[in-house]
């Protein structure tokens, strides 16, 4: 800090212990320190922690504050307590994310700690295009999307670089433009993380930088705007329904030139959260689909083909239920093989569990597939499944509907921009494997039924394709900012 003083901000800690002092060190770091800290031990009343006033939560009325950051971790009674107390629920904060999100926002205004003096000169005239990759060079929907705006980019002359980390190992999926990797296991430091890639942001100015998730590439690239407000752009994309992209897009909204939304369920969410009208804009997926759909389906007394093609985690994604959903179609009789692709943290525990519950037969785990191949891979399946608790508007969703899968799937963001319940599809609430399985025994025991509302997803993605045209977007979006 060099002795410069940090500045106070409206902010109490409640939780004085290990976990608080860690926060308070942090906030001094990068230049803040909080008001106050609370504590519901009586004997730290009074006392101080790393120079911070410590007072109970019966003092609270006398306080002033905008937030109050949970620093410890019995996070969910706290949360209780403080309702409790009468304070909003829209100004407590939890969770590592939304503090690092709130505190770097507080920090911004003096942020010469973010980087040293570099000073951009001979700038060249053409801005490069930025493509934030936080969870490393995988092949989830949101890296599939990159990538393939990456190449169309490419073929019409803009210069790009991906930065990236070892979130997913060090390789490289795609080889488009290079790629820029901060390994995230030797750099542990937020502040640090924060300070590279505001460096590596400033060494490609003037740039244009597409931020896709709302964690440290996003946060420094609204701090390297900060400092060069004419050298930098921002276009945020929400890829997600995660309540974390919402927080943060709307609180660093001044930074950002354009916000992204991939349905409609999002861009109400963001408005309601105050996010200027102006700066939203609908994204469309861009996807094969042809005019006439050529296949067939798997007819009556045929074995049944449930497909699934993204990322296997538990989180989100809800991988540990497919084994259950697999068990439950066994028990009612239903004939089919479940063909799951792709790869993710939860990858081994499902072998596993298709193991130990002998699922080998009918659930088959096939790995990453070639971007070339999906639309085979989905023209093969019957039906397209999907357990998720959350999601932005699924790629692999169109890309199903577009190869002729009828989707059965869980109600989450961007499913009812494509699929109308009955028609071209189900749609059950996240958590009811129940009703996904009875959705799949109609189709199983229907199968003219199958195939009239496989053509149905199909046509409702063709005509929505037809009036699509993302290269000319592109060239709008990056003209007009």
């Amino acid at each position: 800090m060099g002795g410069r003083t940090c500045k106070r901000v409206e902010v109490l800690f409640f939780g004085a212990g290990k976990k608080g002092q860690y926060w308070v060190k942090l906030c001094k770091e990068i230049g803040i320190v909080p008001k106050g800290i609370l504590d519901n031990a009586m004997e730290m009343k009074g006392k101080s922690c790393e120079g911070i006033m410590i007072h109970h939560p019966d003092e609270l009325e006398m306080l002033s504050f905008t937030h109050i950051c949970i620093t410890c971790n019995r996070q969910e009674e706290i949360y209780r307590q403080l309702t409790a107390l009468g304070v909003e629920r829209n100004k407590i904060v939890a969770g590592d994310h939304d503090l690092l999100n709130l505190l770097f926002h507080y920090a911004v205004s003096e942020p010469t700690w973010f980087w040293e003096e570099v000073k951009p000169e001979n700038l060249p005239d053409e801005r490069r295009i930025l493509f934030d990759l936080h969870n490393g060079m995988v092949l989830g929907g949101v890296e599939a999307w990159v990538y393939g705006l990456a190449g169309d980019l490419k073929t019409r002359g803009h210069k790009g670089l991906y930065l990236t980390t070892d979130a997913a190992g060090t390789g490289v999926m795609d080889v488009t433009f290079p790629a820029k990797i901060l390994n995230y296991k030797e750099v542990r430091d937020e502040k640090e993380r924060i300070r590279q890639w505001v460096k590596e942001i400033i060494k490609n100015l003037p740039c244009i930088v597409i931020c896709n998730f709302p964690w440290n590439i996003f946060w420094s690239a609204c701090i390297a705007k900060s400092l060069f407000p004419d050298l930098v752009r921002i276009v945020a994309v929400q890829h997600n329904d995660d309540q974390s992209y919402y927080r943060a897009y709307s609180l660093w909204q001044e930074y950002i030139d354009k916000c992204l939304v991939i349905s409609s369920q999002m861009e109400k969410k963001l408005l309601l959260l105050g996010m200027d009208k102006k700066k939203t804009c609908r994204l469309e997926w861009e996807i094969e689909c042809k005019e006439k759909l050529e296949r067939t389906w798997n007819g009556e007394g045929a074995c049944l083909q449930i497909g699934y093609a993204g990322r296997i985690t538990m989180r989100q994604k809800r991988a540990d239920l497919f084994p259950v959903l697999a068990m439950k179609l066994r028990e009612k009789g239903v004939c089919f093989c479940m063909n799951i692709a792709g790869a993710g943290d939860y990858s081994d525990t499902l072998l596993e569990q298709i193991k130990k519950e002998k699922l080998q037969e009918c659930v088959m785990p096939l790995g990453y597939i070639d971007r070339k191949d999906v639309p085979f891979f989905w023209s093969r399946q019957d039906i397209m499944v999907s357990c998720s608790e959350w999601e932005g508007h699924s790629i692999s969703q169109t890309e199903a509907m577009a190869g002729g899968a009828v989707p059965v799937l869980t109600n989450v963001s961007g499913v009812e921009d494509d699929v109308t319940d009955g028609y071209n599809g189900y749609i059950v609430e996240p958590g009811d494997v129940d009703g996904l399985v009875e959705k799949i025994c109609l189709l199983y025991h229907d199968r003219k039924m199958l195939a009239a509302m496989g053509k149905n997803a199909h046509d409702t993605i063709y005509q929505r394709q037809i009036h699509i045209d993302q290269t000319g977007f592109w060239e709008r979006l990056l003209k007009e900012i």
